[in-house]
């Protein structure tokens, strides 16, 4: 570690596709919505995964003007960490992105059209009572909201609007939904679920699905419900 902003390029996460050998090191991600093993140093995602500058220098140029827009809001790290679900509009040149797992890498952008910029799939990771005895839940992207007239469960997912974060609509991990797996050997494949089997002290909360039609039991914490019949959004590179 160089600092508190570089890390060697061997230590870097492996679905970081960067030259690993050419280069001793790389800008690592600052502490923020998502850790550094499941997100990208947003100067390393215009860079090296999307191909938009060639250089270190014309990464921060562009972000430092406030070019690169995540989740509805400028942002002007170079270090600052991109993450699952997370929306990546570059304005100047009418792009727009969203984070999701594909065959293969937990992390992937795909292009969506301008009617989805403001919309955003978040997993329930936290719910808990605060004063008055309100509900708060918080989000797999750091963020979080005092559920008035929301009642969610851990691992539901909420459609949400950024960066105003209302909850336009919401779906449950629950029989029949549909879900896409966000690691592992399995990373980026969507199936149904079948069965939801509760955790034990020596065992967490199971998810059996279907996928392409093979039984699959796997973790909840590594399934991530997107909608009921068919996605809320896109989430895959097809149509």
């Amino acid at each position: 570690m160089v600092g508190n902003k570089m890390t060697k390029r061997s230590k870097a996460p492996a679905f970081w596709k960067i030259p690993r050998k050419r280069f001793g090191f790389v800008t690592t991600t600052v502490p923020g919505p998502h850790p550094k093993e499941e997100s990208y140093p947003v100067a390393l995602l215009i860079r090296d995964i999307l191909g938009l500058v060639k250089t270190y220098r014309e990464a921060k140029t562009v972000i430092h003007e406030e070019k690169i827009i995540v989740d509805g809001v400028p942002r002007r790290k170079p270090d600052f960490p991109v993450g699952l679900m997370d929306v990546v509009e570059i304005p100047s040149i009418g792009k727009i992105f969203r984070l999701v797992p594909i065959l293969g890498n937990p992390l992937y952008p795909i292009a969506i059209d301008g009617s989805e910029k403001s919309l955003k799939l978040c997993k329930v990771m936290v719910k808990k009572t605060i004063d008055g005895g309100r509900t708060q839940y918080g989000f797999h992207d750091g963020r979080s909201i005092v559920g008035d007239g929301v009642e969610l469960n851990l691992d539901d997912t909420c459609l949400m609007e950024i960066p105003s974060q209302k909850v336009i609509k919401s779906v449950k991990l629950q029989k029949g939904t549909t879900v896409i797996v966000t690691k592992g050997a399995k990373v980026g494949r969507i199936g149904k679920v079948e069965q939801i089997k509760l955790g034990t002290f020596s065992r967490p909360k199971m998810v059996s699905m279907s996928i392409e039609g093979l039984p699959t039991e796997l973790p909840s914490n590594i399934v991530f419900a997107v909608g009921e019949e068919k996605p809320m959004i896109k989430i895959s590179r097809g149509v």
